[in-house]
């Protein structure tokens, strides 16, 4: 058969959710920094990540990272991290899902107990620490860029809820955090469809209401995901973390990025102390660990450097081909308005 297109893949799941990392296949479109890159992603080649994240390649949840050399001296791979909705600055499950795939197939010298890959992310610079025993990754630190409360107890109408207070916090990306038990919505999986609903309520309500934006970071300026959480932990967790991902699906990891916003809050607000590890249940009861190594005070910011550890596992190497006939060259979706 004649195919148009051939791309490599190796697939993972952190957490229970899935990571999709190119390595073969694909033509690094040019750019001197990585933002530039991204723009000629998204404005020439988006298909790319339609093909592979959409259906019938992908599905609600997939997510691909584009792995390319780096642009700077200090780190071994840059990547551009691609979602359902678009392109993200950092995501926590997809570098932990990416520093073990590079570590199992040895596209880094793997060293034991512990092998360090330094990642270039649209968010910065993202330090990762795998654990390695008898030659097979077993877990992965990332230090990750520095978090921060941007607003507190703002208090929203949100449609069929009424007034809603939230915070907004960065962790690599924005959320607004809501206080599900005060909404009386319970966050396991079973409950998706109406954690999904009253997400993209509170979401469009913050579009509406919020002027959201990176104070030393411009080009950060949107909070397209939601966070709730709870104190209704299962296995042993300090709080329990669901997060909505546009256009509509719940996280099924506990959120890596989530993790390093609500372990910030955590320190911010006298919960823990700083180098404590603080334990964030996901929705499926697997967990990440997230602990805050250092802060600092910036123009009236309080910064904080969260690390997070968790666990990613390999599901599949994939060689993905379109044919010339396919009626769906860049996927659909289904569902989504």
């Amino acid at each position: 058969m004649q195919f148009t297109k051939t791309i490599e893949t190796i697939d993972s799941h952190t957490e229970g959710n899935p990571t999709r990392v190119i390595v073969g296949g694909v033509e690094i479109p040019p750019g001197k920094t990585l933002w530039e890159i991204k723009d000629q992603l998204q404005t020439n080649h988006d298909g790319l990540r339609r093909l592979l994240n959409f259906e019938p390649r992908g599905g609600g949840l997939m997510c691909s990272v584009l792995l390319m050399p780096p642009l700077g001296a200090e780190a071994d791979f840059a990547i551009i991290i691609m979602e359902q909705e678009g392109y993200v600055p950092m995501c926590g499950h997809c570098v932990i899902g990416t520093a073990t795939t590079v570590v199992a197939q040895r596209l880094v010298e793997v060293v034991e107990p512990f092998t360090e890959v330094v990642f270039e992310t649209l968010a910065g610079l993202v330090r990762t620490r795998v654990e390695v025993f008898n030659g097979e990754p077993v877990s992965v630190t990332l230090a990750n860029v520095e978090s921060f409360i941007h607003l507190e107890n703002q208090v929203l109408e949100v449609d069929g809820l009424g007034q809603v207070t939230l915070d907004i916090g960065y962790g690599g990306d924005f959320y607004p955090i809501v206080d599900a038990d005060a909404i009386g919505l319970p966050l396991n999986a079973s409950h998706e469809p109406e954690i999904v609903a009253i997400a993209q309520k509170i979401r469009a309500a913050v579009q509406r209401n919020l002027k959201i934006g990176h104070p030393e970071n411009p080009q950060i300026n949107e909070c397209y995901q939601v966070q709730f959480i709870s104190s209704k932990t299962e296995n042993g967790g300090h709080i329990r973390n669901t997060v909505v991902a546009p256009p509509g699906a719940m996280d099924r990891s506990p959120c890596g990025t989530g993790t390093s916003l609500l372990t910030a809050r955590a320190v911010s607000k006298n919960l823990i102390a700083l180098g404590e590890e603080y334990i964030v249940e996901g929705p499926l009861g697997t967990f990440f660990k997230g602990k805050i190594v250092h802060s600092e005070t910036r123009n009236g910011v309080t910064y904080y450097r969260p690390e997070v550890t968790g666990r990613a596992f390999i599901t599949g190497y994939n060689k993905f081909v379109l044919s010339a006939r396919d009626p769906f060259p860049e996927g659909f979706q289904v569902g989504v308005k």
